[in-house]
């Protein structure tokens, strides 16, 4: 079992045991032995052999027993005992926004509930309200937090879904007799969170291509299978559409199968305007198939550019093609310093020093911390002292690593009354500032709005992070005035975070362009608080092509140098 596996369970049995109300010394010592576990420097399984486990903070003899038994075998019996008496799928509400084990409890104890069905009833009959520490308000964000759940079922994550995509893409692509294959849909066109897969495969031999398919390992259910087309539901619960084309119309279908639906209309109506016909089979005047080879000769009949997969949405980039005006997309190549690194002395698992050797490892140049501040005590946010301490680390390992340049910086949390955590004597210290809200996210939409704008206007905040807040299929954004929020941070030189994590992937792509019009600067950054999440950088970059980004809009795309000039030439040399 992998560190992360261990530490869920862990996890898993300390809300167990706060569902039992079992003693919360109990329970809190299963969390704390998951976070030791989670920031482990090594494999839990090495730990395991090596007999040192009972020497891991916290692990006595019981714990250590336990966790050899999960490692080495795969199962924890005490999961059984602590589940014993409780329903299969208890565990099932922590899914629902704003339900933790202690209301789980509560739920179980008055009510009976052990799933989210019984809870939705229960809420609409009106008996939550009436429970100690609830009401109206509490039961209908349950209930809101119930729909947003039942909304995002069939939807997967673009990392999920992509993981999967690229595994059986490889699969198809060695079939003999396969020509070309490619991912289609909306996750070629990296759309944030897909509903199933879809990937496009020419051959010479279509019944034997959809028959390896439907036989790869991990298939769960078999939906169709024929000569041009196979339909599979594969682990985790992800539904795959093979489909099989002759070479000569790999091109349109490539196209069609990617476009969004609206694209799609927009493009076969210029294909009606020339008195043509456009369709997965190919791109006919009359009777006549044109060639193309490719998706670019295919456009280029229409004397369009090669539009990206990403831009295919119809929100102008027809119009842009056709005046050979589609801007040069953002690439990966182009970052050379990374953005918004968390280190163990919050709640990252690195260490500074090792975070230093990843990023130059990776062959960028810079980096810019972004540990909490002190208000996010949660993740171990830094006081006054401590910063200063980290300052002297930075610089310490920066002398070491030549050719590495670290930033100092803070992800200081914007107050409930618009107020930054930190005085501005100690955030003028500092090479970069970066602001987010992390508490208060039920705050109606003008409070929201005001608070992000009056964190923006403070002179050394420098960048906004994750400016919705949103959590994809988990949390939905806050209600904030985007447009207004954007507006501030152009009028105020703040530039705006493009989040690379999976799970927020924000700001979204949709409002990347409305900021661009507006002349707001970016940074793609990572968010990272492991070594897993610097792999993570496409995710961020892949957004920022959606928002028709260039390397130009994208602060971290300048060198060490370039990127101080632009904190220093925007922020005041002392607070006011």
């Amino acid at each position: 079992m992998t560190n992360k596996d261990v530490a869920e369970t862990l996890t898993r049995v300390g809300q167990l045991l706060e569902i039992r109300g079992e003693n919360p010394f109990k329970a809190r010592a299963y969390y704390a032995a998951a976070r030791v576990v989670e920031q482990l420097g090594e494999d839990i399984s090495k730990v395991v052999a090596d007999g040192e486990l009972g020497e891991l903070p916290g692990f006595g003899e019981a714990l250590t027993e336990k966790v050899t038994e999960l490692v080495t075998t795969g199962h924890m019996s005490y999961m059984d005992e602590v589940m014993e008496g409780l329903p299969p799928g208890i565990l099932s509400l922590l899914d629902i926004g704003g339900v933790g084990p202690k209301k789980i409890k509560l739920f179980y104890d008055e009510l009976g509930i052990g799933t989210i069905t019984q809870l939705e009833q229960a809420a609409k009959d009106g008996r939550l309200a009436e429970l100690p520490g609830m009401g109206e308000k509490s039961q209908a964000a349950i209930l809101e937090s119930i729909r947003q759940y039942h909304s995002h079922q069939g939807r997967w994550l673009l990392s999920q879904a992509l993981a999967l995509g690229e595994k059986v893409l490889a699969a198809v692509e060695g079939v003999d007799g396969s020509i070309r294959a490619s991912l289609a849909g909306s996750l070629r066109r990296r759309r944030e969170t897909v509903g199933d897969i879809d990937i496009l495969v020419s051959t010479r031999s279509g019944p034997k291509v959809v028959e390896a398919f439907t036989s790869l390992d991990g298939v769960e259910r078999v939906l169709a299978s024929g000569d041009t087309k196979g339909s599979a539901v594969f682990a985790p619960g992800i539904q795959v559409d093979l489909r099989v084309v002759e070479e000569a119309s790999y091109a349109a279908a490539q196209h069609y199968f990617t476009g969004s639906v609206e694209h799609n209309v927009r493009m076969r109506r210029e294909a009606i305007q020339r008195g043509w016909k456009l369709n997965e089979y190919g791109l006919f005047d009359g009777d006549r198939r044109l060639d193309a080879e490719s998706e670019e000769e295919l456009y280029k009949h229409f004397g369009m550019d090669l539009i990206p997969p990403e831009l295919r949405e119809n929100t102008g980039e027809v119009e842009a093609a056709s005046a050979h005006r589609l801007p040069s997309l953002i690439e990966a190549e182009k970052i050379k310093g990374l953005v918004h690194i968390h280190t163990d002395w919050t709640d990252g698992k690195l260490a500074l020093e090792q975070v230093a050797h990843e990023v130059k490892e990776r062959g960028y140049t810079y980096f810019v911390l972004a540990d909490h501040s002190r208000a996010v005590t949660v993740a171990n946010g830094l006081d006054q002292e401590r910063v200063r301490r980290q300052w002297k680390e930075a610089e310490r390992v920066e002398k070491k690593l030549s050719g590495l340049r670290i930033f100092r910086s803070i992800e200081v949390d914007i107050k409930g009354d618009g107020t930054i955590d930190f005085p501005d004597e100690l955030l003028a210290g500092f090479d970069c500032c970066i602001a987010a809200v992390h508490s208060g996210f039920a705050s109606s939409k003008e409070k929201m709005t005001s608070r992000i704008i009056a964190g923006i206007e403070n002179p050394y905040i420098d960048i906004l992070a994750h400016p919705s807040g949103r959590l994809l299929l988990e949390r939905e954004p806050y209600a904030v005035d985007m447009a207004a929020v954007l507006k501030a941070c152009a009028e105020n030189a703040v530039a705006v975070e493009i989040n690379s994590h999976p799970l927020r992937l924000d700001l979204d792509w949709r409002y990347v362009r409305m900021a661009k019009e507006m002349g707001v600067e970016f940074v793609v950054s990572l968010d990272a608080h492991d070594e897993e999440d610097f792999g993570a950088l496409d995710y961020g970059i892949w957004t920022a092509r959606k928002g028709w980004l260039e390397k130009e809009d994208v602060l971290n795309c300048l060198s060490a140098r370039d990127f101080a000039g632009w904190l220093a030439k925007r922020r005041p040399q002392s607070p006011k």
